[in-house]
């Protein structure tokens, strides 16, 4: 019996930023303080809270091992799902940019580059991608 599998050409942009998201949630949930010291704009929003920064960690392992099963299962649904909570929290970072005054700057082109595109992509993505049998 063969599986669903989403159109090969999304599968492995969206499995890369999947990928991403599991391996940095799980540096962030290990070195809290280095990603507190070396992410651009992080210490504009208050001094470093270890507890905090790992509940964010877990958020991205979780969004990237849910979409990785979600890849392999070609369950859209799911896969959009598990770019939901990323897709808010690039909202929130849009957000923040345009109370700062619109800058172009480090911290919005890192927040463009890591936090905005990767999850909207996704969604795109595998919005738009046919779904079809494994042995077709």
């Amino acid at each position: 019996m063969s599986r669903p599998v989403l159109a090969l050409s999304v599968r492995p942009i969206a499995a890369a930023i999947f990928i991403l998201w599991l391996l940095a949630g799980v540096a962030i949930f290990i070195m809290p303080a280095t990603f507190y010291a070396l992410t651009p704009g992080v210490r504009l929003f208050g001094p470093f809270n270890a507890h905090f920064i790992r509940d964010v960690a877990l958020v991205y392992v979780a969004s990237g091992v849910v979409g990785l099963y979600g890849l392999r299962t070609a369950d859209k649904p799911l896969c959009i799902a598990a770019a939901g909570w990323s897709c808010l929290h690039a909202v929130f970072h849009l957000h923040m940019w345009i109370e700062r005054g619109h800058p172009c700057d480090g911290i919005f082109l890192f927040d463009l580059a890591f936090v905005i595109a990767p999850p909207f992509l996704v969604v795109s993505l595998v919005w738009l991608a046919g779904v079809r049998r494994a042995d077709q």
